[in-house]
């Protein structure tokens, strides 16, 4: 039982790291390229260094977030709130505060308004990871859900 908590709880950090680092590659590539000078290093000028950068910084930092937020938030939600619809559009919502946050963090104001880039773009790439992540996340769920039942334990999740 613990095991299978454990598997669970790391196969959703993964899913969860790949889902966000990817947002924000979505994100450098839609709005990035519009930024035209040498003061931003972005896909545009580091090349296909910058994933290997993304992955490098921030992947400790996206899953330690998942550890101390979106896990005990996951773990609320499967035990209070048995519709599918519900965790969905809860995960939405919060990927899309964090894309606008995210937003922010990864282009300044100088260049927000220089290159008329669009805080939408990332609310609307980050709302549609926390649906892929809140989907995979049901269908990991359920399948360990089976996977217990297979063997008759009782697993409550």
């Amino acid at each position: 039982m613990l095991l299978s908590a454990v598997q669970r709880f790391m196969v959703l950090g993964i899913e969860f790291v790949i889902v966000m680092l990817s947002g924000v590659v979505a994100l450098e590539f839609l709005e990035g390229f519009k930024i035209g000078t040498s003061e931003y290093y972005g896909l545009r000028n580091a090349g296909h260094i910058y994933f290997l950068l993304i992955f490098i910084t921030f992947s400790p930092y996206v899953f330690a977030f998942y550890t101390v937020v979106v896990s005990p938030l996951s773990w609320l939600l499967r035990k209070y709130v048995p519709f599918v619809i519900a965790r969905v559009l809860v995960y939405s919502v919060g990927c899309g505060l964090l894309g606008s946050w995210v937003f922010e963090q990864m282009f300044s104001d100088y260049m927000i308004e220089s290159y008329h880039l669009n805080r939408a773009t990332s609310i609307w790439i980050f709302v549609l990871a926390g649906v892929i992540y809140a989907l995979v996340e049901n269908r990991v769920i359920q399948r360990y859900k089976r996977r217990a039942e297979n063997i008759g334990i009782s697993n409550k999740v």
